[in-house]
């Protein structure tokens, strides 16, 4: 299993429940990928250096996990299909 971080930017209207309850979901999407989430840090509501969608700040959090290389195609697909995101990124570390 490789190590991955994913960086979340969840939707300012959610509130901050809404995004952890969001945080939760994308945990569990991690795990029904057979995936182990190793850490999580909620960074809470930052204002965007730009404009995005229509929206000026939101919640970010930053989730290390591993997962099987070949599994972060489907778990890039279910986090495209998450309501009340605004932007991810899954980047490989070491």
């Amino acid at each position: 299993m490789k190590k991955y971080e994913l960086m979340t930017i969840a939707k300012i209207t959610l509130g901050e429940d809404g995004a952890r309850a969001l945080s939760n979901s994308i945990k569990d999407l991690i795990s029904s990928t057979k995936g182990k989430v190793l850490n999580s840090d909620f960074w809470g509501k930052r204002k965007f250096a730009y404009e995005i969608n229509h929206n000026q700040e939101g919640f970010y959090e930053v989730i290390d996990f591993e997962i099987e290389a070949d599994a972060v195609a489907t778990l890039k697909n279910q986090l495209n299909l998450q309501d009340g995101l605004v932007r991810y990124l899954i980047s490989a570390t070491k």
